[in-house]
Order: C-alpha cells, then sequence, then structure tokens
C-alpha cells in the first residue's frame, strides 16, 4: 500500500518538514535563550534530615528569591503580565515556572537554569538568584547568631551574680571565720596540736573547720564550676559576636552563568522529525481507510 501510495505519502511529509520549519521558525515561535550555573553548598550546616543540597535546594526555590528577582529585573513587564490582572500572582508565577528549572546534578551539586528570548537577562536572573541565596543565608545566621548572643549574654551575666554571691559568702568565712584553705589549714594546726604549740588557738580554728568546714568546701566548689561555666558561656558569646559580623558565602559556583549565542528553545529539529513522523502516520492511517472504503464500494 506504502509502494502504491508513496507519491502522495511523498508530498504530505514534504508538506509536514515544509510547515514545521515554517511554524517553528522565529516568525511564529519566540526563540528563548538559557543560561545555567552549577554550585555546591557552602558555610552550611544540615538543619533537619535533608543533606546540605537538599536544604539549599529549598531555599533558592523560597518565595523571598523569587519575588526579589520579580522586583529586581521587572518581570511582570517583561512578560506584558498587566498588574491589574485578577490572576496577577498566578499568571506570574506559571509563566516564570515554565522558564526557570532547579535540579540536583549526579554529583549532589545544584544546576540552576532559566530561559528567556533576553539572552543577557537569562543570565543576569540565574545570576541574581544566587546572589539573593547568598544574603537570605547570611540574614538567616546572623538572626540566629543573634539570639545567641543575646542567650549568652545572659547566661554570663547569670554566672557572674552567681559568682559575686558565692565570693561574698566564701569571704565572709575568711574575715569572721579565718577560714583561707582547707587542705593547708587542717594540716596545720592538726600539726600544730600534735606538737603542743598553740593547742588552744589550733584547736579553736579545728573546730571551726569541722562546723563550718563542709559548707566552706561545698560553696568553694560551687565558685570554681560557675567561674568555668561562666568561661564556658564567655567563649560561646565571643564565637557568636563574630559570627554576626561575618560577610560569607553559601554557594561555591564551579559554573559561572554565561549569555548564550545560541537558542535552547524551540529545537526545530525535533518539531520537524515529530511532525514529519505524525503526518506520515495520520497519512497512512487516511490512506488505509480510502482502500476499504474502495474496496467495500467495489463489492457493492
Amino acid at each position: 500500500m506504502i509502494t502504491r501510495w508513496k507519491t502522495h505519502l511523498l508530498i504530505i511529509i514534504l508538506v509536514a518538514a515544509g510547515l514545521s520549519i515554517l511554524f517553528s521558525s522565529s516568525l511564529f515561535i519566540q526563540p528563548k535563550y538559557e543560561s545555567k550555573a552549577i554550585l555546591y553548598p557552602f558555610n552550611v550546616s544540615p538543619l533537619s534530615e535533608e543533606s546540605e543540597t537538599e536544604q539549599m535546594l529549598e531555599v533558592l526555590k523560597s518565595s523571598d528569591i523569587r519575588f526579589q528577582v520579580f522586583e529586581a529585573f521587572n518581570i511582570a513587564e517583561h512578560y506584558e503580565i498587566p498588574k491589574n490582572d485578577p490572576e496577577f500572582i498566578n499568571n506570574l508565577n506559571s509563566r516564570f515556572d515554565r522558564n526557570i528549572s532547579f535540579g540536583k546534578t549526579p554529583n549532589e551539586a545544584i544546576e540552576i537554569s532559566f530561559m528567556d528570548k533576553d539572552t543577557q537577562l537569562a543570565s543576569d536572573v540565574v545570576d541574581s538568584i544566587i546572589s539573593f541565596y547568598n544574603q537570605k543565608m547570611l540574614m538567616l545566621n546572623k538572626s540566629k547568631s543573634k539570639e545567641l548572643v543575646r542567650t549568652y549574654k545572659n547566661e554570663v551575666a547569670r554566672k557572674d551574680t552567681e559568682i559575686d554571691s558565692l565570693t561574698s559568702v566564701l569571704n565572709t568565712y575568711r574575715k569572721e571565720n579565718d577560714l583561707l584553705d582547707y587542705s593547708i589549714q587542717v594540716e596545720k594546726y592538726t600539726e600544730a596540736i600534735a606538737n603542743g604549740k598553740n593547742l588552744q588557738q589550733a584547736r579553736k580554728n579545728l573546730n571551726k573547720w569541722k562546723e563550718l568546714g563542709g559548707d566552706y568546701v561545698r560553696t568553694d566548689s560551687l565558685l570554681w564550676n560557675a567561674m568555668e561555666l561562666r568561661q564556658e558561656a564567655q567563649v560561646m558569646l565571643d564565637a557568636s559576636i563574630v559570627d554576626t559580623n561575618k560577610r560569607i558565602t553559601y554557594a561555591h559556583v564551579v559554573a559561572e552563568p554565561f549569555p548564550a549565542d545560541k537558542k535552547a528553545y524551540p529545537i526545530r529539529w525535533v518539531i520537524v522529525l515529530f511532525s514529519v513522523l505524525g503526518a506520515f502516520l495520520a497519512g497512512i492511517l487516511v490512506l488505509v481507510f480510502i482502500d476499504k472504503a474502495r474496496i467495500s464500494s467495489r463489492k457493492s
């Protein structure tokens, strides 16, 4: 049957090819240029069970960054979407979604891709997304660091109060009862009694240690512990203050975006190929129907 109708099929194929070439041209389809960037997360730690890459992907897709891009490049006007449109935000997001893509590479990197008729704009949008990501991550980390600064400042102040209170108690023991050092003084007074020197004073001082020594040692231990905890809190406070003043990036870009010099859409050979195949199959179906109709008419 194909041999019998080969001329007709050839005409159908040529017409389909010609029309697909015409309709896939810039006269009917606006060509788009694609800009890409590949980056890895940097200076970040996972906030949950997500990996650093997955966390980065979530932030990149956030509405904050998206609306920053809309505002920075006046995307609504670029897409010719009127602001008085009842579905303005929905239409703007839908149009943007058709041109933007985020994905993970096999090596756990992030690929950002954006297509637009303006090759420079496509590159600038990808570059700005990376910049807005760094700004957002810096803001989030600074906010967390400021919370830690407040927490550790309060902890240092609390420990200072505790240290002052314990020191005051120990000073009372020292001034009023002459209790200075448990191990040294007890040993000294015990030797004095054993040697028969200053027995009355030695026994008096030793009795003070027997009566007050437990409280003194416990207070002294609490003081040293409070001082150690205060030092740890001070170290964390200093580190948090440093973090609030950091100006670092959170994306390691291994492939920078650049303006493309070759269109990425439409892919004309794909359109032509599927148009020709579709026309060929449709032609066969039509010819089969014609053959069957002819055979039926002959029998009748």
